[in-house]
């Protein structure tokens, strides 16, 4: 048993030398230390390669993410841009056939 470096209580030597960690189970619960993680469930790919990825945040992270996602929800719409159907455009013309001053 050693003794914790946050709250001087006694703890397992093998979380020290095996994990690394200086301090005890209820600090790192309490948020004292390393804080509880998040995690964000991503969609990647597209078509049938598609696939979820896990991202693993720090409570800091997670809530600047959360930030962002109410941002870009409440982004004023009629700023963006339009996507033209271009199929459905009758204003086009051509072919075009390019002369020279000649008219050749």
């Amino acid at each position: 048993m050693t003794q914790c470096s946050s709250c001087g209580e006694m703890m397992p030597e093998l979380r020290l030398t095996q994990y690394g960690y200086d301090f005890c189970v209820n600090c790192s619960e309490s948020g004292n230390k390393v804080g509880r993680m998040q995690a964000v469930p991503i969609m990647m790919g597209e078509g049938d390669h598609t696939w979820i990825e896990t991202v693993i945040m720090t409570p800091e992270q997670y809530t600047q993410h959360k930030k962002q996602e109410h941002a870009e929800l409440n982004l004023d719409k009629n700023d963006k841009a339009e996507m033209q159907d271009m199929d459905d455009d009758k204003n086009l013309y051509g072919p075009v056939v390019v002369k020279n001053k000649n008219g050749k």
